[in-house]
């Protein structure tokens, strides 16, 4: 008897076989290839143990997102979309993916980047609405003596536009080494280009800005405390946790939030979170009440599953303070895992929400090479 569809979905397949799929290079199609006849449809790119690799599937229309990375610029299956029937696939644009992130595509549409590097940026960067929680409590909660800002490890600015939203907030420095992110950063943004300075952040001269800082942010390198990462964590070279109360001591922000991967708070990391967190509660001679806690982007309105470290700091308070603040900031989700109950908050937004006013964009595949059963004819949604 032959397997049902979704039988054949589910049937097992060899683990040994992922090891082949970075070896894989994503075939190229045509953009323009439609539906009107499936025959002319490509076949899938991906042998069946790949493409059935649970921890890389494609998107699905009415699931929030997996998180975003910058890996998506190789387009694994994750960057990808299956049709409501698991019939076809087709990559996710540059401009899906940015309001997968919550950004607005024109945030990335810079003239001659990428679309590799494009990806790279968005995957990188903290989404809009998570920034604008955060940025949005703290406003509420503290008595600002300076309205200013600097961002380090800015990368395209996800983090830095929260602080921008506020009013009056005035960005003194946007620091990143990446080129094309500090393109990004230069692009009609709601920070004058000048304020953006391309370099190394530890080498970069802060001296000037002393005591001027109201708001202090960054998103340090995920890599070395990444769990899909080598996980090298304080011996990598490119961690700059261990290094933040340094700036922090010379800066002296009134506040500071600086966002990492929840690798950072595994119990293989928790010697180093609890040194990093005593640092910055004493830099610069400074008291600081500082706390670490994860949040979720999905609780915030966004289409994805991103949950982040926020590490809070503010100068001359208890650690208590920052708990509260931390508890508002969660307090402020306006959306909910609908498995979950919570009153007054809608459930996670899926690709149907953020994506399916947009024209399809072409560009589909067959989905992995199994005989399908009968389908009625009709309209079908992309």
């Amino acid at each position: 008897m032959k397997a049902t569809r979704a039988q054949q979905l589910s049937m097992s397949f060899d683990p040994g076989a992922l090891a082949h799929r970075a070896a894989e290079p994503p075939a190229q199609y045509d953009q323009s290839e439609t539906d009107a006849d499936e025959d002319a449809l490509g076949d899938c790119q991906w042998s069946t143990s790949v493409a059935l690799d649970p921890k890389h599937r494609p998107q699905v229309w009415d699931h929030p997102s997996s998180t975003v990375r910058r890996e998506w610029c190789r387009y694994p299956q994750e960057a990808h979309l299956l049709d409501e029937e698991n019939w076809r696939y087709r990559r996710l644009t540059v401009d899906e993916i940015a309001i997968l992130q919550g950004f607005e595509p024109s945030w990335f549409q810079i003239p001659g980047m990428t679309n590799r590097n494009r990806i790279r940026a968005i995957g990188d960067a903290v989404p809009p609405p998570l920034a604008r929680a955060i940025v949005s409590v703290i406003n509420k909660q503290w008595n600002w003596k300076r309205r200013t800002a600097v961002e380090i490890c800015a990368g395209s600015g996800g983090l830095g536009s929260g602080a921008a939203s506020l009013e009056g907030m005035e960005h003194l420095a946007l620091v990143d080494q990446w080129a094309p992110a500090c393109a990004i950063l230069r692009h009609e943004k709601p920070w004058g280009a000048d304020r953006v300075h391309c370099g190394n952040v530890k080498q970069h001269d802060f001296s000037n800005l002393k005591g001027k800082v109201g708001f202090l942010s960054g998103g340090p390198p995920c890599q070395p405390w990444s769990i899909g990462g080598r996980r090298k964590g304080f011996v990598d070279p490119r961690d700059l946790l261990a290094w933040i109360h340094e700036l922090v001591g010379t800066l002296r922000p009134e506040v500071f939030a600086f966002e990492n991967v929840p690798g950072l708070v595994t119990e293989l990391n928790a010697e180093y979170l609890t040194s990093v967190l005593s640092n910055l509660r004493v830099a610069g001679g400074k008291k600081y009440g500082v706390v670490a806690g994860v949040l979720n982007a999905a609780d915030y309105g966004v289409p994805q599953i991103r949950r982040r470290v926020i590490i809070l700091g503010f100068r001359d308070m208890p650690t208590a303070f920052a708990h509260h603040v931390f508890d508002k900031i969660g307090a402020a989700a306006t959306h909910r895992d609908p498995h979950l109950p919570a009153a007054g908050r809608q459930r996670w937004r899926t690709l149907r929400d953020a994506l399916d006013a947009r024209p399809d964009p072409g560009g589909w595949r067959k989905w992995i090479d199994i005989v399908p059963e009968p389908r009625p004819l009709g309209n079908r949604r992309r």
